[in-house]
């Protein structure tokens, strides 16, 4: 049986919503606070669909965003070149 419902008629159902606030902190922490600040461009590239998942895996055991992991492997690179 399909119901009918009068688009209007949304606007009268009142919704409660239950907010798990318990992950804010984590997920401030994990950008970083001068990301409005600093001038950016984005980048993109593509990996395999399993390389891509453990690269997410792994920054999320870190508890950082991709962008910070990438900045943290990009300083280390750089580092071993120069010895």
């Amino acid at each position: 049986m399909a119901y009918q419902v009068k688009a209007a008629s949304i606007c009268c159902v009142t919704l409660k919503i239950v907010v798990d606030m318990s992950t804010k902190k984590t997920m401030k922490d994990a950008h970083m606070p001068d990301s409005h600040s600093t001038p950016r461009k984005i980048i993109g590239f593509s990996m395999t669909p399993e390389l891509a998942a453990t690269v997410k895996l792994e920054a999320a055991k870190q508890g950082v965003s991709l962008r910070k992991l990438f900045e943290e492997m990009w300083e280390t690179y750089n580092k071993s070149k120069k010895t």
